[in-house]
Order: C-alpha cells, then structure tokens, then sequence
C-alpha cells in the first residue's frame, strides 16, 4: 500500500536514488547524492520537512514532491504567495501517472494550508528557492519542454501556461567575436575587466547563489572610467560534469540606459565568451524570454542555437 508522508532526515538516500532513476537529459543533472541534495536543498534556512512529501512503500521510495516558497519584495525573507512546485520526481514504472498526481495533491494541500492561493511550477529565475543547477540548465525558469510528461501532468492538473523562455546554446571551440567597423571602434573605446569576487547583496541571493562560482564582465570606458554594463556568467554545477563537458550558464547582462542600441551589449557578451573560452569553457547557455526580442537577436548573432523552451505554469488552489 502507498503511503505519503513528509520529509523525514533517513530520507535523503532515497530521494537521491529516486532522482537517478530519471532517464537521463540534460535538463536533470545524474550526478545527485545525499551530500548533493544536502547542499542545494536541505540546508537553506527556509527548507521546511513539511513540504517536501515522499510517496512510500513497503519502506521505499516510489517518488517525491517539493513544495515552497519565494522571496518577499524586500528579499530578505520569504512569503506563501505563490507557493511554489520546485520538484516532482517519480520512479518510472506503471503507476507513475496515481502516484504523481497523488503528489502534486498533497503539495497543493500544503501549499494551500500555509496561505497560498496560487501554485506555479519551478518557479521563476530569482525567485527559485531550490534546485538552482540541478533541474533546468543554466537557470532555473519553470518546467521543460522536453520534460514532457511533467509538463503533461501540470496541464492535466489544470495548470495553465503563463510565460516561455527560450534556452540557448553556444559551443566555444573555434568561438571568435563579431568582427566589424563598429565592434572595432567600440574594443578601441572599452575595456572589460573580469572579477570573480562577486559579492551577494541580500539575503535571498546568498542563499540561492551563494554556492555557485560567478564571474562578473565590467566593461568601462578607456577615456572617462566609467562604468557601462556588466556580464555575469556562472559555473554549471554539478550539471556539467553530468554532460561531461564546462559548460557557463549567462545569469545576466546589463548596459546602462545611454549606451544600448550601439552594439556594447553584443561586444561585452561576446569578449566575455572568448576570455570563458581562454579559460576552458566548452559551452555557454542562456534562457531569455521569448518576447525579449533585442536579446535573442544578440544571441543568435553570437552562434547561439535553441535547444528547448521552458514553460511556467500556474494554478489556483484557493479562493482569496
């Protein structure tokens, strides 16, 4: 008989031999252990055993689901509304479909009886209280396409699609930047200095971020100093080492106001690969939103190539 219960610390063993069961994608790192799931999901401060429920029998594991919550505006603490579905694994078999929906039910539950009034799935880039690295590539932006049968079970469960984003990739080997009168006129006016003592400026950054190695592009003017737009990549792990290449996910790229439209942001992301790449970085991803436009356009011109999309959901699970 399958029982559901919440989190106990005996756990993390089974959950970890829950999640490599999964068939492999590369979306889903293989690489998860207790000392893994300890690191990116048990020790943050918010981790509450109550929301993560395990499906059990006869003492194992069959599948788990992991509900939480993001942060509050002033990102130093966290808040039920949304609640937030950071992760649904089942073991493959025949009653994958009872035992996933089961799962999703008692997430909603405690979501619901925590105050939430809405669920959404994997939650959104920087709201994402767990999981960074481990589901999704580079960033973490709601449930992949080729996730399917996930997906599938959401829409099932009258989640409906809120938002997409596009996820990219560039292999580096043989990465040169655009080389143009513009590009030219602009390296002889910049300069991009790289530094990889990133501080975190709030409490939710250091806990979502605080064990990822990041490195900051700063590209300055060569005649004033100043300070126009910055590029921060990050190392993908542990998911790289599951696709036996370094990959660097692109977290975010900024120019200021007065100087975008003339080519710096295409010049910054595109030195800050070849220095990646000088530094053995094999492939660099990004996730940009389908209607950003003006970034797609500056990532295809830098050989970038759609793999998948990701998908947000929501759902109302109480009347307010």
């Amino acid at each position: 008989m399958i029982r559901y219960r919440s989190f106990r610390n005996s756990d993390p063993p089974e959950i970890a031999r829950v999640w490599r069961s999964q068939s492999p994608f590369d979306g889903l790192t293989q690489l998860m252990s207790a000392t893994v799931l300890d690191k990116f999901v048990l020790s943050k401060p918010y981790f509450d055993p109550q929301g993560l429920i395990v499906a059990e029998e006869d003492e194992r594991l069959l599948g788990f689901v992991h509900a939480g919550f993001g942060p509050a505006p002033d990102l130093q603490s966290v808040v039920c509304e949304p609640g937030v579905i950071n992760m649904l694994l089942v073991v493959p078999g025949p009653n994958w479909n009872s035992v996933a929906g089961d799962l999703l039910l008692q997430a909603e539950t405690y979501l619901a009886n925590r105050g939430s009034r809405t669920a959404q799935t994997m939650s959104v880039s920087p709201t994402s209280p767990f999981y960074f690295g481990l589901y999704g590539g580079s960033d973490l932006r709601g449930v992949l396409q080729s996730d399917i049968r996930l997906l599938e079970l959401f829409k099932k469960h009258r989640y409906e699609q809120q938002e997409h984003w596009t996820v990219l990739e560039r292999n580096l080997e043989g990465f040169r930047p655009p080389v143009c009168r513009v590009q030219m006129g602009i390296r002889r006016s910049y300069h991009i200095e790289a530094g990889v003592e990133i501080p975190t400026h709030n409490w939710w950054e250091a806990c979502t971020l605080g064990d990822v190695d990041r490195t900051m592009f700063s590209m300055s003017s060569n005649t004033t100093g100043q300070l126009v737009g910055t590029a921060t990549f990050w190392d993908v792990e542990p998911l790289a080492t599951s696709r036996q290449v370094a990959v660097v996910g692109l977290l975010d790229c900024q120019v200021s106001e007065p100087f975008r439209k003339q080519g710096l942001g295409t010049y910054l992301v595109a030195e800050s690969l070849r220095q990646l790449h000088t530094q053995n970085s094999t492939v660099a991803e990004a996730q940009v939103s389908t209607q950003n436009v003006a970034a797609m356009r500056l990532l295809n011109k830098l050989g970038f190539r759609e793999i998948d999309q990701t998908v947000l959901l929501r759902k109302t699970i109480a009347s307010g």
